[in-house]
């Protein structure tokens, strides 16, 4: 079976250099410029990748016999504390194994990654300080970035495993091409069955990859992403016992912030025919995300589902955490219990540098009220 989605390259293709004119994803030289760097990059790297990946069936075949139990999804709209929750869970190492930036971007096969452990290790033993390269490169952009600090080694969204295969919302967003955006946000009445069993091979294979590298099959596979919100019950047919955890926060301050990540993006990577033009899809997209994901967790079994709410995870993550531990049956460790109260101070004290204007937006208080009225009244927000 092919995983890769050749069709919608194609489409990104000709939408990209020849159908553009009068869209918010014009061929302005910027845009011309960021493209071809893009494919520069994506194209031999993706080669490379799928050697490893194809490679991987000649000398590691056995990677297939992995069984992947009770996988853990964070899911939730956007700028709701995911990252934070993902990254502190990934810190009981004897509960949970997830993926890290290199890892999902780079060698998702598991020849690659010995391949770059080797290197690493020759690297060391010549002395060359790959690690303290590696942190002053994460500074020049972590500088910068005050929404999501991106981090080489660190635990990241793993649906970005489908960019190898050009079958994610994340291309066709960051591209404003806001058409193709739409079928990913309602994904389990517009994703065709076909592309559904065909991604979530792909994934499974990837998780089973993962585990067989790490050795890891008897953990928690940890994965957080919120573009997984509208495919629940798409991941369940996959993983049948898999549990979820759902972060929210208040719609007056997830959706802005989410509208002004996009902002950033669409102004960065080329020029929008006028400002905030992601507003709309985003309403569209955080409306369907508060409500489908928590109708139907509403219908899994206590054990296979929590809902968190971010001020609690904020103002207290050790007892959320204990809360999500005892819902799902899980053991908290003394040694984590150490590193989840530190990790409760240093919450408290954290103060977020995004700053935004919904004036700027377009949007204001008293519309979003009226739009996410039910999610609010639920959850007695203000």
């Amino acid at each position: 079976m092919s995983y890769c989605n050749g069709k919608a390259f194609r489409r990104f293709l000709y939408k990209s250099f020849i159908k553009n004119k009068g869209t918010h994803y014009r061929l302005t030289s910027k845009r011309l410029r960021i493209l071809l760097l893009s494919l520069v990059i994506y194209l031999p790297a993706e080669v490379l990748i799928w050697s490893g990946l194809l490679l991987d069936e000649v000398f590691y075949p056995t990677y297939h016999e992995i069984k992947i139990k009770q996988p853990v999804f964070i899911i939730g709209n956007p700028r709701s504390g995911t990252t934070f929750l993902q990254r502190l869970l990934a810190k009981d190492s004897h509960s949970f194994i997830c993926m890290r930036t290199w890892e999902i971007f780079g060698a998702p096969s598991i020849l690659m990654r010995k391949i770059f452990h080797r290197a690493a290790k020759i690297s060391r033993a010549i002395g060359v300080p790959i690690s303290k390269r590696i942190k002053r490169l994460e500074r020049l952009w972590q500088e910068s970035d005050v929404i999501h600090r991106l981090a080489i080694r660190a635990p990241e969204e793993d649906e970005n495993l489908f960019i190898h295969i050009f079958s994610t919302m994340k291309i066709w967003s960051f591209a404003a091409m806001i058409d193709e955006v739409y079928p990913y946000i309602y994904h389990e009445d517009k994703i065709s069955l076909e592309d559904k069993q065909r991604i979530m091979d792909f994934y499974e294979s990837c998780i089973q990859r993962h585990l067989f590298d790490y050795r890891g099959a008897e953990k928690h596979y940890l994965s957080k992403n919120p573009n997984f919100s509208p495919m629940i019950d798409t991941l369940l047919t996959k993983f049948p016992d898999a549990k979820f955890i759902y972060l929210i926060r208040n719609p007056l301050d997830a959706v802005p912030s989410h509208i002004s990540l996009k902002e950033r993006e669409w102004q960065m990577l080329g020029s929008p025919l006028e400002e905030y033009a992601c507003r709309d899809f985003i309403l569209d997209a955080s409306e369907y995300w508060y409500t489908y994901p928590l109708q139907k967790l509403k219908e899994l079994p206590e054990n296979q589902a929590v809902v968190v709410k971010f001020d609690d995870l904020v103002s207290n993550a050790e007892d959320t955490v204990k809360r999500i531990y005892n819902r799902f049956g899980f053991t908290v460790s003394p040694g984590y219990l150490k590193i989840l109260q530190q990790e409760t101070i240093r919450a408290r004290n954290h103060q977020s540098q995004h700053e935004y204007s919904l004036s700027e937006m377009g949007v204001n208080r008293e519309q979003l009220r009226e739009r996410f009225k039910d999610v609010m009244l639920e959850f007695d927000y203000h």
